[in-house]
């Protein structure tokens, strides 16, 4: 064999064990690789499920709440993450908790009738009102107003007037059919009737439509208590499902929901056996519909959340 034809083999040969050598290189990257983006992946997946973890265990609060809002812990909600709008003592013995709809007719059909005797109550030391707005009729009719009007309610509390302008929204409720709360000019509007309440700031906070987050929180809230067939309105006292009770009179169910009350604050509570002179009804709420009243008895019978229906003033729930 010629000089040449060995040098050629030799270097054939070199080749060829450089080439293998360099395959191996590539070889053991790809694995290094692999096994990197296996662990990066680990990492990655183990981060997610952590903070999905610590998610889950923080308070299910809306990122915005109004102004004075409480964790409402007796209102049907074990996890107490349903944030109301309280209205009296905060050491009163009865904590009542309403889910309402500014919307529902039979809301405020509770309104009308009860409402001297639930301030009296406040006003004595005896109660505290938690109030929950909600959705229900929005979602019963594709509407808005429900919505709009809780927003503003939240609105309403930030500037200190939660109460007057709660009373002068439901006082002009439209028919549940007319969805004139959907505009906020419409709400705006309903606020020079409280006094001190017409301002640039509530304008801008309704406008905003800062508090839906809160108001949708508060309508999942009702559909957990009640298994998904939601009422309004709907009443918790001390943690328990409360009925209203009737009366063949606005004047005798005052005086019934009273006497209950007082019933549930113990025997060391003052009576409060009548509605003060100033605060009495000029008349009646009249009876429900038959319908809302079996949608109430299904809602009851599942959740035992919802107010009786029947033919005396009492308001029996608006039902999905």
């Amino acid at each position: 064999m010629s000089k040449a034809n060995r040098l050629g083999k030799e270097l054939a040969r070199e080749r060829t064990a450089q080439l293998r050598f360099e395959q191996a290189q590539r070889t053991r990257r790809k694995r290094l690789y692999s096994v990197n983006g296996s662990v990066f992946g680990v990492v990655i997946i183990a981060a997610i499920v952590g903070l999905a973890v610590q998610n889950a265990l923080l308070p299910k609060t809306p990122t915005q709440v109004p102004v004075g809002a409480v964790a409402d812990t007796t209102g049907g909600v074990a996890a107490a993450d349903g944030m109301a709008i309280p209205l009296g003592d905060s050491s009163a013995k009865v904590k009542l908790t309403v889910y309402e709809d500014a919307r529902c007719s039979n809301c405020k059909s509770y309104e009308t009738t009860y409402t001297p005797a639930y301030k009296q109550l406040i006003q004595n030391g005896t109660l505290e009102l938690l109030i929950h707005p909600v959705t229900l009729i929005d979602e019963n009719t594709s509407g808005s107003g429900s919505l709009h009007a809780g927003n503003a309610f939240g609105c309403a509390q930030d500037a200190g007037k939660f109460e007057a302008y709660h009373d002068i929204v439901f006082t002009n409720q439209p028919d549940e059919g007319t969805d004139s709360f959907a505009s906020d000019a419409t709400l705006i509007a309903l606020a020079k009737q409280v006094p001190g309440l017409d301002t640039k700031t509530f304008e801008t906070c309704v406008n905003s439509h800062k508090y839906f987050g809160w108001m949708r929180e508060n309508y999942a809230d009702l559909n957990k208590i009640t298994n998904n067939k939601p009422a309004t309105p709907t009443f918790y006292a001390n943690g328990s499902a409360f009925s209203l009770p009737g009366g063949s009179t606005a004047t005798d169910a005052q005086a019934a929901f009273i006497a209950a009350i007082d019933k549930l604050a113990g025997p060391s509570a003052s009576p409060s056996a009548s509605v003060s002179g100033s605060a009495k009804a000029s008349g009646s709420a009249g009876p429900s519909s038959s319908a809302a009243a079996s949608t109430s008895a299904a809602a009851s019978a599942s959740a035992g959340a919802s107010a009786s229906a029947s033919a005396s003033p009492s308001p029996s729930p608006s039902a999905s």
